[in-house]
C-alpha cells in the first residue's frame, strides 16, 4: 500500500506532507528542469513498472513529514512509478543547511529558488524510498543543480528498513492509486493537527454531499459545513494520532476507495483536561480531475483498544 503528504507551512516543526501533491497534486509529471532526463520506469512494461518501482514503508514516510522543513530542501533527482498513462513522478530532496538526504520521494510542485536550485511546495512524502531508486538505476540527477556549500555537505540517503511486523506497510504490494489515497489521508491527519483548514479543504470533496459521520452518531453533511465544524472543534484540544498497525484499502470501482484504519483521537473543551479514545477511521475517496479527495468520512468506537 502506498503514499503521500502535504506540510502546513505554518507546522513545519511537526511538517507532514504524504501525500501528494498538497499544491494540488493530479498524478501528472511536473516538468523537471531543463536537461533533465526521463526515468526509466516512465517507458517501461506494466510488469517491468511494478518490479522496478522503489520499496519503503509508510511509517518512515509519517515521520519524515512530521520532522522535515521543506522550505530548506531543495530537488537532487526524480524518479517515475507506474507506466503511462498512469505515471507519477517522485523528488529526492537534500536539506541545504545539514547535506541529509531525504530517506522517501516527495510528489510536488517544482520552483526556481533564488540561489538557481530547484525547490518544491505542496510537498508531499511517499513510502517510496529514494535509496531503493538509485539502488534500481531509475533515478535521474541530471539537470538539477547543487551548489558546492550542499553537495559538500550531503549525506547518504538512508538504505530502505525492512518493516517490523506488522507495524510498517510496504508499498510495493500497492498501486498508484493505493499511494494517493494513502497520501490525502496523510494530508487529512496533517491539517487536522495543523488546525489549518487551508489543507484540510484541499483534501476534502467540494460537495454538498460530502458527510461526516461523528463518534457520537450525529452527521455533518457537505463540505463548507464540515470545515466550519471542524474549525469549531480545533478551539480546544483536538489531534489525531495515526496508527498505521492495520490499514486496509478497498478498491470499489475505478475512480473510488475506502480506507479503515485505527486512530487515538483526543479531544477537549476550551479549558477542560482533554481525553483520548480509540477510534476506527473509515474514509471513502473519489478521483477528480484535482486528484483524489475524501467525499465520507465515518467514525466509530474501536472495541478492545
Amino acid at each position: 500500500m502506498n503514499t503521500s503528504l502535504r506540510i502546513p507551512r505554518g507546522s513545519q516543526g511537526l511538517a507532514l506532507g504524504l501525500l501528494l501533491f498538497c499544491g494540488g497534486h493530479t498524478g501528472a509529471l511536473a516538468d523537471p528542469p531543463p536537461g533533465a532526463a526521463t526515468g526509466a520506469s516512465a517507458s517501461a512494461s506494466p510488469s517491468d513498472a511494478q518490479s522496478s518501482a522503489p520499496k519503503g514503508s509508510f511509517l518512515s514516510a509519517l515521520k519524515q513529514g512530521f520532522t522535515e522543513d521543506f522550505d530548506q530542501e531543495v530537488v537532487r533527482g526524480h524518479f517515475d512509478v507506474g507506466s503511462p498513462p498512469d505515471t507519477h513522478r517522485y523528488y529526492c530532496l537534500v536539506n541545504t543547511k545539514t547535506g541529509k538526504s531525504g530517506v522517501n520521494g516527495v510528489a510536488g510542485q517544482l520552483v526556481l529558488r533564488a540561489d538557481k536550485m530547484t525547490g518544491i511546495k505542496g510537498a508531499a512524502v511517499a513510502p517510496l524510498s529514494c535509496a531503493d531508486a538509485e539502488q534500481k538505476g531509475i533515478l535521474v540527477t541530471t539537470g538539477y543543480v547543487l551548489s558546492g556549500s550542499v553537495s559538500s555537505k550531503m549525506t547518504p540517503t538512508a538504505s530502505v528498513q525492512k518493516p517490523a511486523g506488522a507495524a510498517a506497510v510496504a508499498v510495493s504490494a500497492g498501486g498508484p492509486a493505493q499511494t494517493e489515497v494513502m497520501a490525502v489521508y496523510t494530508r487529512f491527519i496533517a491539517g487536522q493537527n495543523a488546525h489549518d483548514r487551508g489543507v484540510v479543504s484541499e483534501v476534502l470533496l467540494d460537495s454538498r454531499d460530502f458527510v461526516w459521520v461523528q463518534y457520537g452518531g450525529n452527521s455533518v453533511w457537505g463540505y463548507r459545513e464540515a470545515l466550519e465544524a471542524f474549525e469549531g472543534a480545533w478551539k480546544g484540544s483536538w489531534k489525531l494520532d495515526a496508527q498505521m498497525q492495520e490499514p486496509r484499502i478497498a478498491s470499489v470501482s475505478p475512480g473510488v476507495a475506502v480506507l479503515v484504519t485505527p486512530l487515538l483521537f483526543t479531544e477537549g473543551a476550551p479549558g477542560k483536561n482533554p481525553s483520548t479514545i480509540p477510534i476506527r477511521w473509515g474514509g471513502v475517496f473519489v478521483k477528480t480531475k484535482s486528484g483524489w479527495r475524501i467525499s465520507s468520512i465515518f467514525i466509530t468506537p474501536l472495541e478492545g483498544r
